[in-house]
């Protein structure tokens, strides 16, 4: 996704900033949910259509305990034996306002005690996935459209990916804010970077690169560049691939490490490429490197660590946590995990 219009002459970012970017609801699911309630479209609150209310203002993905418990006490008791099923599994945390109201057709509420239920709708964060330096009229981002199957086995998708990689128009405009981050390159070019990021998360490495690529152009003394990318699938999820490529052969990257999880029997990760390179990770460190880690914070991160710390003890023979807090308070370990 390229956001290019002339308001972004007036941004400044750098890369591993982000921008928020603030979504719509589908026009179907909002047109279902006044249908159900029977709220007139021309409703207005707060000098607002109803309409832009559900679209822009509040969530219909996510629902409130406060709406669930509001939703109970007008359940019959079959109702409310499905509902209690339903809680014990903790089915309604994939539950949407529109799975709700097709489950539980009876419940009704008017305009005014729906929305205080409701949570409000808020902005997602997206790493920039470019250089100012390199696209000064562009902001580029990688958006992978979440999918999943709710508690009723029903697909349903992500409310701000969904709208971006469908529903949003060429031309159209959408509000946004650049989120300045800590996520930086070290202030010293000259250091080598090593950087991890799986999936979406290489998106400000790609940023990163591109920013030491035009440095490099400028004569400015450079380090080299190691980067650590992975997905499911080489085909479909090999972002960027050509552009990574060309980078190697011009010696903007001098390793790119590959894994691609489901295209063999064994599942390969970006902590087993890491593994592999043990030897020379832990060398690239001893010497001044720098280590990023992007992407998931609840597995990736959390295996990408633990493989640190194991090349650290084997190749380093020191303690991993003590090397690691050294790191951290150079700022030559940095992590964008969400």
């Amino acid at each position: 996704m390229v956001l290019s219009e002339s308001t972004l002459e007036t941004f400044d970012f750098r890369p591993g900033d982000s921008v928020a970017l603030w979504s719509k609801n589908n026009c179907l699911t909002v047109g279902k949910v006044l249908q159900h309630f029977a709220i007139s479209e021309n409703d207005a609150i707060g000098g607002k259509t109803i309409i832009e209310c559900l679209q822009k203002q509040y969530c219909l993905s996510h629902l409130t305990e406060t709406f669930l418990g509001a939703i109970r006490t007008q359940l019959t008791e079959n109702e409310c034996e499905i509902f209690d099923h339903y809680g014990e599994q903790n089915a309604f945390k994939t539950a949407s306002l529109l799975d709700i109201i097709e489950l539980f057709p009876s419940i009704k509420f008017s305009v005014e005690e729906l929305l205080p239920l409701l949570k409000k709708m808020k902005p997602r964060l997206y790493s920039i996935a470019s250089a100012q330096s390199m696209y000064p009229q562009q902001l580029q981002l990688i958006v992978a459209e979440v999918a999943y199957e709710n508690f009723r086995q029903r697909k349903r998708y992500g409310v701000a990916s969904h709208y971006i990689c469908n529903e949003l128009a060429l031309g159209e405009t959408i509000e946004c804010a650049i989120v300045h981050a800590k996520f930086k390159l070290p202030e010293d070019c000259s250091k080598n970077v090593i950087m991890v990021g799986p999936g979406t998360g290489v998106a400000p490495f790609r940023a990163f690169l591109q920013e030491r690529a035009v440095l490099r152009r400028q004569g400015k003394n450079v380090g080299e560049n190691w980067l650590f990318f992975g997905d499911q699938h080489r085909n479909g999820n090999s972002y960027y691939q050509k552009e990574f490529e060309q980078w190697q052969l011009d010696g903007n990257l001098s390793h790119l490490d590959l894994a691609f999880s489901r295209d063999q029997e064994h599942k390969i990760y970006v902590q087993d490429r890491m593994h592999e390179h043990g030897k020379e990770l832990w060398s690239w460190l001893e010497c001044g490197a720098c280590f990023y880690v992007c992407g998931d914070a609840t597995h990736m991160a959390v295996d990408v660590e633990t493989t640190l710390k194991e090349i650290i003890r084997q190749y380093g023979q020191i303690t991993p946590d003590t090397f690691l807090t050294q790191l951290k308070s150079e700022n030559r370990y940095q992590r964008d995990v969400y």
